[in-house]
């Protein structure tokens, strides 16, 4: 038996969530189908931009106080940036963000979609197909669920069926990186509210990260361009454990740490390049949109911009009966008018600035000694909603 909506959502994650949000209040049937079930885990380094309880205040300003009621989650104000010579530059930010686990954050953005009448989830149940008439976009997902909709977001993450069925760009960036991370328990002499990236000369332009957590827990991890993982055949877990037991610098702050649960491995999809993020009747975000940052590796925010504009473009595709692949454009173009000329600074770092040793052991010693310099560093990485 086939179902029909209006729209249908593949992924529940905060592209997916944050789309279905955008359209709460519109009296559309929405299906958000997920090929998990909350809570799950999620492996990113859990650090959330400062700008993202705004991105939830331009839907309802009721899900920007719900956010600010999460117990588990603590503030950042401060990133430190350990260069591969081991000197170190302190940002302090204008807005503090937040360190929250996606076990967490994710099931908050899922809790407040699944109070929203005209939503029906599906849970376990994994996107297989879609395909595109003149009238529909039809979906088949497991557990023998078949769904037509008017209009098809794909927010199903790094492998997107609907990015291999519909778009013609299939791939998911021509470049990516891989990280691995860890929990970790009592890490000695961390400050509180920061972030750390350290630099480490074998793995430019990726970093290893302790970022702090509440509870005296640490998320750890460490990212690489995946084509240099690839090459160089390199074992990431293997890596970043070798960095926690063995590195002279970091490995004695590990002396007491206990590790909670795995080392686990991700793929980040950057966004080096502007491509195609619609077409008749579908819309990509988040991962699935390749929308990482390609210097910080970092995506919540991106991916809850990217569906916050797909649900507000869903509600212009219905107001004017207008599905084509023109005029869903709009959401193309806005969504690259908000991120692109930030995130073109964020190539040139890693183009120019952290992939090389030199480079990045001169900058950071100049940031630390000027403040006009540590100012304009500052104020090329600041992101805004």
């Amino acid at each position: 038996m086939t179902s029909d909506f209006d729209v249908v959502i593949s992924g529940a994650g905060p592209a997916g969530c944050t789309a279905a949000l955008a359209m709460g209040s519109s009296g559309l049937r929405i299906a958000l189908i997920e090929k998990e079930r909350f809570p799950r885990q999620k492996v990113c380094g859990d650090a959330i931009p400062a700008y993202v309880p705004k991105v939830l205040n331009t839907i309802n300003r009721d899900y920007t106080a719900r956010f600010y009621e999460i117990a588990e989650k603590t503030e950042n104000g401060t990133c430190r940036f350990f260069a591969p010579d081991r000197k170190s530059l302190d940002l302090k930010f204008p807005e503090n963000g937040f360190l929250c686990k996606r076990l967490i954050f994710d099931n908050f953005l899922f809790d407040l979609v699944s109070d929203l009448p005209n939503v029906t989830v599906f849970q376990e149940t994994a996107l297989r197909n879609v395909t595109i008439d003149q009238n529909h976009a039809l979906i088949n997902a497991g557990n023998e669920v078949a769904l037509t909709a008017r209009l098809v977001i794909g927010c199903d993450g790094p492998g997107s069926i609907v990015r291999k069925r519909l778009a013609y760009d299939k791939s998911a960036s021509e470049e990516g990186s891989v990280a691995a991370r860890a929990y970790f328990r009592n890490v000695k002499d961390n400050p509180p509210g920061t972030l750390e990236f350290h630099f480490l000369k074998d793995y430019l332009p990726g970093y290893f990260w302790i970022f702090p957590l509440p509870d005296n827990q640490f998320n750890v991890g460490l990212g690489m361009p995946s084509e240099t993982v690839t090459k160089k055949k390199i074992n990431l877990r293997g890596e970043l454990t070798r960095i926690i037991e063995t590195d002279p610098f970091l490995s004695p702050r590990f002396s007491e740490a206990e590790m909670a649960g795995d080392i686990r491995g991700h793929f980040l999809p950057l966004l080096t390049r502007k491509k195609a993020l619609s077409g008749e009747r579908f819309m990509l975000c988040g991962d699935a949109a390749s929308l990482i940052n390609p210097a910080t590796g970092g995506g919540i925010g991106q991916a809850m911009q990217s569906g916050r504009f797909a649900g507000w473009q869903a509600l212009k595709c219905f107001g004017k009966n207008d599905f084509s692949a023109g005029f869903m454009k709009n959401y193309d173009n806005i969504l690259y008018e908000k991120i692109w000329k930030e995130n073109r600074r964020y190539l040139m770092l890693r183009k120019f600035i952290i992939k090389f040793e030199f480079t990045l052991n001169a900058v950071i010693e100049a940031g630390s000694i000027s403040k006009s310099l540590k100012k304009i560093i500052l104020n090329n990485l600041i992101s805004k909603p």
